[in-house]
């Protein structure tokens, strides 16, 4: 018989809103600005009440941000249908800024969580992904050759990531990866509404908390 269609981002209401992700920034003392360029997007926590990045800077520069203001950013692409992809490039949490510039302890602990703020990031990139029907998302836990790897790869995993392959130990699909993704590391994908499904539910208790 016939195959019926896949529920769509259209005839289904999403796990997580826009409004919800935006309380949770808020309860947690900071807002979120997307900026968007074709398929990719850069999305930053910034501490709420600091100025906004310029409009005549470029938000998509490479490199580690100096403003103090910002807490995290995140950037990557989405490629629909076929595809289906949201691919995740990086996530930066500037540790040292999450608690240095929080105005006393109440502020500490509205962002001392590095794992809320990531779960921030993500459910934001994945909201947009998930209304151009992707289902998947991919990406690169680096190994820069330091301890920090192993420590990472079980970061993303806490998130809800499957490690999938390591690239760089010379497999017939390192080069397609290292084209990609430019540089070695552990392959990891997700669930797109799974994550979601996850991550929302974290996102809408922070939402409601605050209300």
């Amino acid at each position: 018989g016939d195959v019926p269609p896949r529920a769509s981002a259209s005839s289904s209401p999403p796990p997580v809103t826009r409004d919800e992700l935006a309380a949770a920034a808020k309860a947690r003392g900071l807002v979120l600005e997307t900026a968007v360029f074709g398929p990719f997007f850069k999305i930053t926590a910034r501490r709420a009440g600091s100025p906004s990045s310029p409009r005549g800077g470029n938000v998509f520069d490479a490199g580690q941000n100096t403003d103090a203001d910002i807490i995290g950013e995140h950037d990557g692409f989405i490629a629909p249908p076929p595809f289906g992809i949201l691919h995740m490039d990086s996530m930066r949490i500037y540790n040292s800024r999450v608690n240095g510039g929080a105005s006393g302890k109440e502020g500490e602990a509205r962002m001392r969580s590095v794992f809320g703020i990531s779960v921030l990031l993500g459910a934001t990139s994945s909201l947009m992904a998930y209304e151009k029907n992707c289902a998947k998302i991919e990406l690169l836990a680096i190994d820069d050759g330091n301890e920090y790897a192993p420590r990472l790869v079980r970061y993303y995993e806490r998130l809800g990531f499957t490690p999938v392959r390591v690239v760089g130990q010379g497999a017939a699909t390192d080069l397609t990866d290292l084209l990609v993704w430019g540089g070695v590391g552990t392959r990891m994908n997700g669930d797109l509404r799974a994550l979601l499904d996850k991550w929302g539910k974290v996102i809408r208790k922070q939402a409601e908390e605050a209300a």
